[in-house]
């Protein structure tokens, strides 16, 4: 039968955007999840291209709950901030930023970051946006090596970034950068989208696929699972042959959620809990 463990569930604050910080993390308790990727967006945790709020409090209200983050979110590509910014100042900005969320993985004593491409302008020239990213990637992999941090890059639709939305240009990417602290991670409603399965995904990537944002897509939308036609158990399968063990966050995004962030949590696990091995 497909299994998971419990740990490999990650719960994210995404959806609980209109709710405190403590909200959330007392009903990731109460659902039973022990593990957190930080989506670093305010009013949660504050984080820009000077620095970023204390991370002891937060720290302190983690310990106290028995959660732990094991990965870490910097907004980006719908904010100000992104991978490949075309004007030069900005781009540094972007760097700063970026580096900043790496450092509060650090603090906080996760592993990994993600990461992704960044966009280019409609009509740029590709080999020029396509070097920004790069040039851009290998920087922020290099300021990960230095934490001891990974960087996980997923790929986007090709409605959210016209660099890298699909395997191909993620396996171009992860090429040209060529650094040993960028991995690859899923994002399962940016591959839902571009038709493509798991098994593409382990069969260009192997072991160096560490990481997942694991939805019940439409394939469009970020929905909790039983709200997608997404295969829940075929996928399980997929990754217990492909004996994958990393994280599977629940990137609920989408904003029928938002009002009401901890039923879809619940009602989420209740499919979930179906396939843990604790």
């Amino acid at each position: 039968m497909a299994a998971i463990k419990r740990q490999q569930l990650v719960a994210m604050n995404q959806h609980y955007r209109r709710f405190s910080l403590d909200y959330f993390l007392d009903c990731q308790v109460k659902a039973g999840f022990q593990n957190i990727e930080l989506w670093c967006g305010a009013s949660h945790f504050w984080i820009d291209s000077r620095g970023h709020e204390s991370c002891e409090p937060l720290k302190k209200k983690l310990k106290d709950r028995g959660l732990q983050v094991v990965s870490v979110t910097t907004p980006s590509c719908a904010y100000q901030y992104q991978y490949a910014s075309q004007e030069k100042e900005i781009l540094e900005e972007s760097f700063r930023y970026f580096s900043n969320g790496i450092e509060v993985a650090a603090e906080l004593g996760a592993d990994r970051v993600v990461v992704n491409s960044g966009w280019g302008y409609q009509k740029e020239n590709r080999e020029e946006m396509w070097k920004r990213s790069a040039d851009n990637l290998y920087r922020l992999a290099e300021t990960a090596k230095k934490y001891d941090i990974v960087c996980v890059m997923e790929s986007m639709r090709d409605d959210e970034t016209n660099i890298v939305n699909s395997l191909a240009s993620a396996k171009e990417m992860y090429e040209t950068v060529n650094h040993p602290n960028l991995k690859i991670m899923v994002d399962s409603i940016a591959t839902g989208a571009a038709g493509e399965t798991l098994d593409d995904w382990f069969d260009a990537f192997g072991e160096n696929l560490i990481h997942m944002h694991f939805l019940d897509g439409d394939p469009y939308l970020h929905n909790v699972w039983g709200d997608g036609n997404t295969p829940l158990e075929r996928q399980l399968e997929t990754m217990n042959r492909r004996g994958f063990t990393g994280y599977l966050v629940q990137e609920i995004a989408d904003e029928k959620y938002f009002n009401n962030p901890f039923e879809a949590d619940i009602r989420n696990m209740r499919v979930l809990e179906r396939f843990i091995e604790e």
